[in-house]
């Protein structure tokens, strides 16, 4: 049988607890963590301005390649399987490349982002992404 000593001894008043002391440091480590600035991964991109500046860039839809990339990551310019280590050699073939881009909403975003700078290496310039609405978009 365990055996406790009795309350009123004199060591047992003398020590603190110190769960609720924990217990505030471990709730404001966690409120700095969640609330810490986090710098943003971002890419610049050169956008036309206006009208007349994407009006010199307008490619017929004959000419332009279809990009797409899938859920699983996989790509395919006009609809032939491409990897992206192979996408530079393909847009060289081209004399002007235009692009549209359809991506996959549920394509890895790192994947988005290292095509967009592939594309700034290639200064490919003229490029659409093509988008779908969806049912509950307003």
């Amino acid at each position: 049988m365990i055996r406790l000593p009795p309350a009123s001894t004199a060591n047992a008043s003398l020590l603190p607890d110190l769960t609720p002391l924990l217990d505030v440091i471990f709730i404001v480590l966690v409120f700095f963590l969640l609330t810490a600035q986090v710098p943003l991964l971002q890419r610049p991109l050169d956008l036309p301005q206006d009208q007349r500046d994407s009006a010199s860039m307008v490619t017929s839809d004959a000419e332009r390649q279809l990009l797409e990339l899938d859920a699983a990551g996989r790509w395919r310019l006009d609809d032939r399987p491409l990897s992206l280590s192979g996408l530079p050699e393909a847009l060289n073939s081209a004399t002007d490349p235009a692009l549209d881009l359809a991506i996959d909403r549920q394509a890895p975003l790192t994947a988005f982002l290292d095509l967009i700078v592939l594309l700034q290496e290639q200064q490919v310039v003229d490029i659409r992404l093509l988008m779908e609405p969806t049912p509950d978009a307003p």
